[in-house]
């Protein structure tokens, strides 16, 4: 009998990657394919969700094209996506306006109506998350009023994973817990959409999409889809996920307790906890697992991987050039600090019109210093985070995954700052994302029988320790910190321009 196999999508906020995985968790071939995102002054940060389609398009047909026999094993597709953002879709499953980027920030207006009609903290302590103007809430409600036309003609605001699901099923009335937790649109303790907060603003609950656990399937690829994907029509397609929650489950964050950092383009810490932790100082937020039952707090903040792929860029460098570049500089960078608010900043901020920052600046400050710099201020961010969750519940250890952990250099520093040890997965870090929505897709058809007993093999299987030296680095976090409420004035003042 031939091995069955399940196709994992996951939208990232720079590609998409399609990854072909067996029943055994071996991956058989991974495809990437790239899109752009356009940004503009006033928040702007939009992608075109035809570009999503078309990718998944050409990485399923390069996929199957160099493993032929994978068309006819694929038992599930299964879809992760990122997350807080919203795309307008109409009939005949049209977009009929760029999808709206986590990052993007132009529902300023909106956020503050909601602030002043509803309340940040009433909103907070029913939805477990922090409001602020990239907040899927805030996006819907722009466009009632910034473009009522579009508004009207929209049959669903989906997220990104969900307009994937509708192309591939026809269905565009899918959501899963995940997503539909993270953007104020849900109460976390109900488990269901809020009717009054879309009352009083006048919105539509039925331009929302039907929530789903993550393991539902919700419909089977379409004729006219699989001719587009090369591959078979039929094939049954679960509710999918969210990427932060996929990539739980991936890194093997199953268990209340269990905690892991993704480093990629954005980073988090995610801790799994038995109900969700609510923050009097709103630094911290709660997004529904893939069971739809727990939850995990986060920390997440915006412009990790998207610092280093700037700094890269403005020097001109690769990769290994900018690690080694910032080896040989010493820990602190003589003075020179970043603050990675880049796109604004999340936790423990959220502040959608922060901005990026070099201090310390002088003339011994070289390239090398720069690049370190830019490595050390994604850390000093990250442990703010840390600390925050810790404050509600023991941190020591998480499990880590992401590109981002391809630096043995830039682990370290992360492992120092925040004090975590980091502990690797045997399978590579960057594929934990495609791996959890894999396993959930398996547990839905019967392949496994159960998410965990699906990630038994990746448990995790190397540590990177904080290092003894790490005391180097507490003067310049105690610098970080200050840097935000001394600029936040003057950077809000430089917003207005």
């Amino acid at each position: 009998m031939q091995q069955e196999q399940l196709l994992a999508y996951d939208l990232g906020t720079s590609g998409v990657k399609a990854s072909i995985i067996a029943a055994d968790g071996t991956v058989v071939g991974t495809q990437t394919e790239s899109y752009p995102t356009h940004y503009a002054r006033g928040g702007i940060a939009e992608q075109n969700a035809l570009d999503w389609w078309s990718g998944i398009c050409r990485a399923t047909q390069a996929l199957i094209g160099r493993s032929p026999d994978s068309r006819t094993k694929i038992a599930a597709i299964g879809v992760s996506g990122h997350m807080l953002g919203c795309v307008p879709i109409g009939k005949d499953l049209e977009p009929l306006h760029p999808h709206l980027l986590h990052s993007d920030s132009r529902a300023a207006a909106q956020y503050a109506q909601i602030c002043r009609d509803i309340g940040a903290q009433r909103l907070y302590q029913m939805s477990g998350n922090i409001l602020d103007a990239r907040s899927s809430l805030c996006k819907i409600l722009w466009f009632r009023q910034c473009r009522p036309e579009i508004y009207e003609k929209t049959e669903k605001f989906l997220q990104s994973k969900d307009y994937i699901i509708a192309r591939l099923t026809g269905d565009p009335d899918t959501t899963d817990y995940s997503d539909a937790s993270h953007g104020e649109l849900m109460n976390i303790t109900t488990r269901s959409y809020e009717p009054e907060l879309f009352r009083q603003f006048g919105v539509d609950m039925e331009k929302l999409p039907a929530l789903h656990r993550s393991c539902d399937i919700v419909g089977r690829v379409t004729q006219a889809s699989a001719g587009e994907l090369g591959l078979p029509a039929g094939i049954p397609v679960i509710a999918g996920g969210g990427d932060g929650a996929c990539g739980s489950a991936g890194a093997g964050n199953l268990h209340p307790g269990d905690a892991y950092l993704s480093l990629g383009t954005t980073a988090w810490i995610a801790t799994v906890t038995e109900k969700p932790v609510i923050d009097p100082q709103q630094r911290l937020f709660n997004i529904m697992n893939l069971d739809g039952l727990t939850s995990s707090v986060y920390g997440t903040m915006q412009a990790a991987g998207a610092s280093v792929n700037w700094v890269r860029e403005l020097l001109g460098v690769g990769l290994d050039e900018m690690n080694r570049l910032a080896a040989e500089v010493e820990p602190g960078c003589e003075g020179l600090v970043y603050l990675p608010y880049l796109d604004g900043e999340r936790s423990p901020i959220f502040d959608a019109q922060a901005s990026g920052v070099f201090a310390g600046v002088n003339q011994i400050h070289k390239n090398g210093h720069f690049c370190r710099a830019v490595f050390e201020g994604v850390a000093y961010a990250l442990r703010q985070i840390a600390d925050a969750q810790r404050e509600f519940l023991p941190l020591t250890r998480v499990h880590a995954i992401g590109g981002g952990m391809k630096s043995t250099l830039w682990s370290q520093i992360i492992a120092d700052v925040t004090r975590l040890e980091l502990q690797t997965i045997p399978a590579p870090a960057e594929d934990a994302t495609s791996l959890g929505i894999a396993a959930v897709a398996g547990s839905a058809v019967g392949i496994f029988e159960s998410i965990d007993q699906a990630l038994a093999r990746f448990r995790p299987s190397g540590a990177i320790p904080p290092s003894v030296e790490n005391a180097k680095y507490e003067h310049m976090y105690q610098a970080y910190t200050r840097l935000y409420p001394a600029l936040r004035e003057t950077m809000h003042f430089l917003r207005q321009q």
